[in-house]
C-alpha cells in the first residue's frame, strides 16, 4: 500500500473521525472532528445527496453542492419531472455561510439534474464570495443551464466546459475528468435525459434540468491523497481502469437495473483505502432538521461493504458511513 493510502487509513482509524466504519472495524467516536487547514491533510464534508466539500491546504473544492432538498416525488412516489423547482435560498445561504470552509476555488458538477446543479447559480451569486475567483467545471449542457438560471456573467466566464479525458492542473492539485453514466430506473430509462446546445429558456421544473453528459472527477492533492467523486449509481468501468484513488465517493441510490454495480466499480478501482457512500439519504429533509441523520439508508452501506468482501479486499478497504455536514479528516493532517 502506498504512503497516501496508509495516511488515509490512519486518519479514519484515528480518534475524532466522524461516521461509522464497517466491514470488521469498531465504531468510531461521535465527536466532531477537527478542521483540516494547512499542509497536505484532507477534509471531506458530506453536503447531503451527492454533494461534498473537499478542504485541504486552506482551500476548498465543492462537488455537486445541492442543498435545497426540494420535493421531487409524484403521486406514485417516483421522480416527477413536472414538479416545479422550489429552491430554498435561505437554507443554501445558511450552509454556505455557517457550514462551509469558505469560498471554493472550484465547483465540480457531475451532470445537469436538479439534485446536482440547481443550487450552483445561487452559490456563484453569493455577495460573500464576490471578491473570490470561483471556477466551475462541468459539461456543455450544464454550462448552458447555469446561464439560463441567471448565473452572473463574470462567473459564467469562469465556467469551463470539460469532458472525459481532461486532466487539469491547478495550484497544488489536479483534477482528472472521466466519462461516466447515469443510473437507470426500474424500467431501464433515465430521469430527464437530454442535452442543450445553447442557453435554453429559464428552467421552471425538475425535468427542465436535463442530464447532459455525466462525468466523474478525481481530485489529486500534491503530497496528499486522491479522491474519486461519482454522483450517480452507474459506472463505465473501462473509463476507470487503472485509476487508483485513495478515497472513492460512491453513488448508492437505486441501481437494481445496472448489472454488477458496485462490484464492477470496485474491480476497476482496485482497493481504495476508504469508500464513502453518498446519494443514499431521503433528499428532502432539510439539513438543519434534527432528524436528518435518520434519513440515511443503511442498506447502501451494507451493500457497499458486501461488495468489498466479495472482492476480497476487506483487509485493505474500509467503508465509512458519513454524517451530514460533519467534517471528516481522512489523513489526520499526515503528509502523503
Amino acid at each position: 500500500m502506498n504512503q497516501s493510502r496508509r495516511s488515509v487509513l490512519q486518519g479514519v482509524l484515528g480518534a475524532g473521525a466522524a461516521g461509522l466504519l464497517v466491514g470488521g472495524a469498531a465504531p468510531l467516536p461521535a465527536a466532531r472532528p477537527r478542521v483540516v487547514s494547512k499542509g497536505t491533510g484532507l477534509g471531506l464534508r458530506w453536503l447531503g445527496v451527492a454533494g461534498w466539500e473537499l478542504s485541504f491546504a486552506g482551500r476548498s473544492v465543492l462537488f455537486d453542492p445541492y442543498l435545497s432538498r426540494m420535493p421531487y416525488a409524484g403521486a406514485d412516489g417516483g421522480l416527477d419531472p413536472a414538479l416545479p423547482l422550489r429552491l430554498d435560498a435561505d437554507l443554501v445561504e445558511h450552509v454556505a455561510e455557517k457550514e462551509l470552509s469558505g469560498a471554493p476555488e472550484l465547483i465540480l458538477v457531475s451532470h445537469g439534474h436538479f439534485d446536482h446543479l440547481a443550487d450552483v447559480p445561487q452559490l456563484l451569486s453569493r455577495p460573500g464570495w464576490s471578491g473570490e475567483r470561483v471556477r466551475t467545471l462541468c459539461d456543455t449542457t450544464s454550462r448552458h443551464l447555469l446561464g439560463a438560471m441567471g448565473t452572473p456573467a463574470h462567473r459564467m466566464a469562469d465556467v469551463v466546459a470539460v469532458s472525459g479525458g481532461d486532466h487539469l492542473q491547478f495550484d497544488g492539485y489536479s483534477v482528472e475528468v472521466f466519462r461516466s453514466l447515469h443510473s437507470r430506473q426500474q424500467d431501464y430509462t433515465s430521469f430527464a435525459p437530454g442535452t442543450r446546445d445553447a442557453v435554453p429558456a429559464r428552467p421552471r421544473t425538475l425535468g427542465d434540468l436535463v442530464e447532459g453528459q455525466t462525468l466523474a472527477f478525481q481530485v489529486s492533492v500534491e503530497g496528499g491523497p486522491s479522491v474519486l467523486l461519482t454522483g450517480t449509481s452507474n459506472v463505465a468501468e473501462r473509463e476507470l481502469a487503472g485509476v487508483r484513488p485513495d478515497v472513492a465517493v460512491i453513488g448508492m441510490s437505486g441501481y437494481a437495473a445496472v448489472h454488477g454495480y458496485p462490484d464492477r466499480l470496485l474491480a476497476a478501482l482496485g482497493a481504495p483505502a476508504l469508500l464513502l457512500p453518498c446519494h443514499h439519504d431521503d433528499m428532502v429533509t432539510p439539513l438543519r432538521d434534527s432528524g436528518i441523520t435518520g434519513t440515511v439508508s443503511s442498506d447502501a452501506v451494507t451493500a457497499l461493504t458486501q461488495a468489498v468482501e466479495r472482492q476480497g479486499r476487506g483487509d485493505t478497504t474500509r467503508v465509512l458511513a458519513p454524517r451530514h455536514l460533519e467534517l471528516l479528516d481522512v489523513t489526520g493532517g499526515a503528509a502523503g
